[in-house]
């Protein structure tokens, strides 16, 4: 599996429809004119997007999406808990919109993706990663990478009521960075170049309010910004 930036906008499009795909396929949510899947907060210039692909063909993708004034996704439901950690002087970064269309899922591949994902937090110096994982998981990220979970489980109703867990790991706890897998993450860059990833615009022009919720709104303000460029 080779990871990369994504750094064109085609780039974002293909990897945000094969996460519509897998929710779609999963009964997550409900089809869209557009089969397109994200949410308005990565749609800014603190955002990254990890593709993977095998033989050129994308495979695999995570995004993540920097702590800001428009906050993070999961403020729609872990609003109290985050403000929390942020009171605290955390500089969160939230992890997401992972998807895995692998024929044959290779758990190392998995490990990479999100490895690389988390590298961007480094990048971008927030190194206090958030996370809403189904409860089944949540042993797993405790015993890989010592995430601690934060929040009670809810009903994550964007995604037609899946169960969902917060999770939180303090990039920032020596303990924590020696840990096999999190060690990996500060001291190897992989080759990803964060600095060539695609920037929405240089003024984050799309707000939560421009965006209401569709893909619509996006895809018309941002393609029509990229025709205005290029001419």
């Amino acid at each position: 599996m080779q990871f990369k930036v994504a750094s064109k906008f085609t780039e974002i499009m293909d990897a945000w429809y094969l996460v519509y795909k897998q929710y779609l396929s999963a009964s997550l949510i409900k089809p869209n004119d557009y089969s397109l899947f994200t949410f308005p907060e990565y749609l800014g210039n603190n955002t990254a997007v990890i593709i993977g692909s095998k033989d050129k063909h994308l495979s695999c993708t995570a995004s993540a999406v920097t702590d800001s004034k428009l906050g993070l996704p999961l403020d729609n439901y872990y609003k109290a808990e985050l403000n929390q950690l942020r009171a605290q002087g955390k500089k969160l970064i939230e992890i997401g919109l992972v998807a895995d269309a692998s024929e044959k899922q290779n758990f190392s591949d998995v490990i990479e993706l999100m490895n690389s994902v988390a590298r961007f937090g480094v990048f971008m110096k927030h190194i206090d990663f958030v996370v809403g994982i189904n409860p089944r998981r949540v042993n797993l990220y405790k015993k890989l990478w010592g995430f601690e979970q934060v929040g009670e489980v809810k009903d994550y109703d964007k995604l037609k009521t899946a169960p969902v867990a917060l999770m939180y790991l303090n990039g920032n706890d020596p303990a924590i960075q020696q840990m096999e897998l999190n060690h990996k993450i500060y001291s190897d860059t992989a080759g990803l170049d964060f600095n060539s990833r695609y920037l929405f615009n240089p003024h984050n022009f799309i707000t939560p309010k421009e965006f209401t919720n569709s893909v619509e709104s996006f895809i018309r303000r941002v393609w029509n910004r990229n025709i205005r460029q290029v001419a």
